[in-house]
């Protein structure tokens, strides 16, 4: 039939209940990291697995402009973050924190992924990316936890490339390596960081950084918290009144239950 519609198929509705509830368990699982700073105790292999795979599931496919194969990249369908795709890269930023290297590894390459699937939408989101992986790069380097500097370094020197004019870093910190095209960069960088300079490396975050991260963080991460919390306040809510009805049930059979006793003992006598 020409020209007429395409009937209706069911595994359309299936495929939309299905994202709907990854996006659904998305949230609940950012909402759930978020409550705490120990994130490595309630990250586990099983929960990489998890949830790595509804994030992969989440992503489509797109030509990446070099005759390469079709690449698969964590954006949303238009140039700005939905909410599902700012909270999986939140989970994305707790596991790049997480100790175990290989957990870091596997947040390193899809926030890669990312990064070069789309621009930095302003100041504030460079801002709020650079703040995070910053204070993940600065732990591991007061620790000396040299295999993790592996992926911290590069995805560092991705965000600095991306944000270095929107950022004005020539302005605030010229004397910062890693903007620089050489073989030495990523060791010149780490020196700096971790040297008498890094006072300069150190002003730059705090004065100029922090600000617009912690305003993008009020405007765009706080904002689902709260709805999550929302959320949860009323799923516990809901299972209190739930436990308080059952209870009552409970209670008005053993009355009605004990009431017949009392009559048939009554009747036999």
């Amino acid at each position: 039939m020409s020209g007429g519609r395409r009937p209706p198929c069911p595994y359309d509705k299936i495929a939309s209940t299905y994202e709907n509830s990854c996006r659904q368990l998305i949230k609940i699982v950012d909402g759930f990291l978020s409550q705490t700073t120990e994130i490595n105790d309630r990250i586990t292999e099983n929960f990489i697995n998890g949830i790595i795979l509804i994030l992969d599931t989440m992503h489509f496919f797109e030509e990446n402009g070099t005759g390469d194969p079709v690449v698969s990249t964590f954006v949303s369908h238009n140039e700005h973050w939905t909410e599902s795709s700012l909270t999986g890269l939140n989970i994305l930023l707790n596991l790049l924190a997480h100790s175990n290297v290989l957990f870091c590894g596997i947040a390193s390459v899809r926030i890669h992924s990312l990064l070069h699937s789309r621009p930095l939408n302003g100041r504030e989101e460079a801002a709020y990316l650079l703040s995070n992986v910053n204070r993940i790069f600065s732990s591991f380097v007061q620790n000396e936890d040299c295999e993790h500097f592996a992926y911290l370094l590069p995805l560092m020197k991705t965000i600095i490339d991306k944000s270095y004019e929107i950022l004005q870093m020539n302005v605030h910190i010229p004397n910062m390596p890693l903007y620089k095209a050489t073989s030495t960069a990523l060791d010149d960088f780490l020196r700096y960081c971790s040297s008498s300079d890094s006072q300069e490396w150190q002003m730059f975050i705090q004065r100029h950084i922090e600000p617009l991260a912690e305003h993008y963080r009020s405007m765009s991460i706080r904002p689902f918290h709260m709805n999550m919390k929302i959320w949860w306040n009323n799923c516990h809510e809901m299972m209190m009144i739930g436990i308080h009805k059952r209870h009552r049930q409970i209670s008005e059979e053993k009355l009605k239950f004990q009431v017949k006793l009392d009559f048939l003992e009554l009747d036999r006598s």
